[in-house]
């Protein structure tokens, strides 16, 4: 039985679930709230995706290598998590086939990273906002630029081309 691996935990917003250098060997599921996951550059925080209730949070490239985390993972809002390490994995793998949608964590990542090689600014905000509508009314907007990879003044001219685009629509 899978229950057994489930560790619950509670953060505070601005608590870390992750930290760059740690040895990734759990996995959250989210049941409340919403975690960033992000890198430092430079000294700047750069946002690499966000997660929300019904989402798996992981650095998950490291979690299966069984690295060290290049990445910091923190709680936006108070978050509910369980959690659980590779051995609940396998054990959720061996009971049921619904778990194979955990692998979808790996084809997110994929589209992400091409979104920066083949989509302008705009295009990427109107993919995140077609495939994550969610992020951008729980998500500040300074977060969102940066997981867009632009600035966020870059991100409210996007906003306002847009607005101004719908309303010669309508």
């Amino acid at each position: 039985m899978f229950i057994p691996y489930l560790k619950k935990k509670v953060l505070k917003k601005g608590d870390y679930f992750l930290k760059e250098g740690q040895k990734v060997n759990e996995i959250a599921f989210v049941e409340k709230g919403v975690l960033r996951i992000f890198y430092l550059s430079d000294g700047k925080e750069i946002n690499n995706h966000f997660f929300l209730e019904n989402d798996y949070a992981v650095s998950y490239l490291d979690f299966l290598k069984g690295t060290r985390s290049r990445y910091y993972i923190q709680a936006l809002e108070a978050c509910e998590l369980y959690t659980f390490n590779s051995n609940g994995l396998q054990a959720a793998y061996d009971q049921s086939k619904n778990w194979e949608r955990f692998e979808s964590a790996y084809a997110t990542s994929t589209n992400r990273f091409e979104s920066f090689l083949f989509l302008s600014a705009k295009e990427r905000y109107l993919q995140m906002q077609k495939d994550h509508p969610q992020f951008i009314q729980r998500i500040p907007l300074y977060h969102l630029a940066s997981y867009l990879g632009i600035e966020r003044e870059s991100l409210s001219r996007i906003r306002k081309e847009l607005l101004s685009e719908s309303s010669i629509v309508t």
